[in-house]
């Protein structure tokens, strides 16, 4: 999305007035201060009891942190009663509430939402509701877009966790109320462009997803060249297709910086099923298998059991990196074709029936037993041309995604004080 026009850079010095650093050029003025308690009344909810049958499956809409992530929520699936609305601690909020998660899990705390619709919420949302003078769609804007700020506000202790009184006191910075709604405006519409593109990618990968399960089910082939049906499928076994490398096992002793060491691919290198490079770690070693283009690298160990079985494909970029004892490659020449059949449900199936009981983790030996629906050279060749052909259509809006937030973070860096 393209700047307006009407945006233009003012400096300033912070010392002396609260005016942003990227404003609308027909407004001019300070900004005014006041914490999130003087420009908002906040509240908490509740959670009617789950013991009294009663108070549940009703018409009320009730509202957990699961939902809240910088959205406005429509629906939800868990709905309570009148009758818990008036004998609990449950509230109902109007359309237009914003809630902040003031605990949950992952990075859930400090996100923001809207109430799409009436609602009553548990007692880990907290539920500001704006005052006359403040835009409602400009303060969920300002809080949204000061996430990181917010979650270092949180109590100390074993659990952090934002409380009501901290949330009371968070700063605000406004100006008058028609340039909040020109801001308000201009971001919405962001908003808007990446939930687009998010429905976007969203439908591209049920697409891709649903193809998937009729290939590998043959209800839907590919044809030769002259239009011709290509052989029938066989059934195989990925060890009669190609075999099994064993990772690097390292102490932590052995942790080095990047500079004296190699680099050790490992779980959190692998981020949905593309290889990442945000957690690295680095071991000093002198031999290992090196990976190789087109391996398949595969999590067969860990303490969480639905990452087990996680996978990326090896790129010319990648090759000769070390991977830890966690890990396994997988190495064929069929690999274009099979890294598709690493991401279908048929894999995921496989791979949950084979953990183990004791420990999150399937071994070699099992890796090679998995049986694949497996066609000719040339029918693979057409199978893996499509779904790559998809893939790249999600990977072109995924990085639209991407630069959009990123243009919509460096704005509410330079239009908020």
């Amino acid at each position: 999305m393209n700047e307006p026009k009407s945006l233009s850079t003012i400096t300033t010095k912070q010392s002396v007035s609260l005016k942003p650093k990227l404003r609308f050029k027909e407004f001019d003025g300070d900004w005014e201060k006041k914490t999130l308690g003087e420009v908002s009344k906040i509240s908490s909810g509740g959670t009617p009891s789950r013991n009294t049958p009663i108070f549940w499956n009703g018409n009320i809409y009730w509202v957990t942190t699961s939902l809240i992530d910088f959205n406005t929520i429509y629906e939800s699936e868990e709905k309570i009663t009148e009758e818990a609305l008036k004998k609990s601690s449950a509230k109902l909020f109007p359309i237009g509430t914003i809630l902040m998660a003031m605990y949950g899990q992952g990075k859930t705390r400090g996100k923001v939402a809207k109430l799409g619709m009436e609602a009553t919420t548990n007692q880990a949302c907290a539920a500001i509701m704006v005052k006359n003078n403040i835009n409602k769609d400009y303060l969920f804007q300002n809080l949204a877009g000061r996430y990181d700020e917010i979650r270092e506000l949180s109590n100390e202790g074993g659990q952090q966790n934002l409380s009501g009184g901290i949330i009371k006191e968070i700063k605000i910075t406004f100006p008058q109320l028609p340039e909040q709604q020109k801001i308000a405006t201009f971001l919405t519409a962001i908003d808007c462009k990446l939930q687009q593109l998010n429905t976007k990618k969203n439908l591209l990968e049920q697409y891709k997803k649903g193809v998937m399960q009729q290939l590998f089910s043959q209800k839907l082939r590919f044809k030769d060249d002259d239009g011709k049906n290509y052989g029938g499928w066989e059934v195989k076994r990925l060890g009669d297709l190609g075999k099994v490398v064993s990772g690097l096992t390292y102490s932590p002793n052995d942790i080095v910086d990047a500079e004296n060491g190699v680099l050790v691919l490992r779980s959190s290198n692998v981020q949905d099923r593309k290889l990442s490079f945000h957690d690295n770690v680095y071991v000093k070693v002198d031999n290992f298998n090196p990976v190789q283009k087109e391996d398949v690298l595969i999590c067969v160990r860990n303490g969480s059991k639905r990452l087990i079985g996680k996978n990326a494909i090896i790129d010319e970029n990648s090759e000769g990196i070390a991977f830890g004892a966690f890990m396994t490659i997988y190495r064929s020449k069929y690999n274009n074709f099979l890294f598709h059949y690493f991401g279908s449900e048929e894999y995921n199936k496989e791979v949950h029936k084979n953990l183990g009981a004791t420990i999150n983790s399937i071994n070699g030996s099992d890796l090679k037993k998995f049986k694949v629906p497996f066609p000719g050279v040339k029918e693979q060749k057409k199978f893996a041309n499509y779904l790559s052909s998809i893939e790249s259509k999600i990977e072109t809006i995924t990085q639209q995604i991407d630069k959009t937030q990123a243009f919509k973070k460096g704005l509410l860096q330079q239009m908020f004080v």
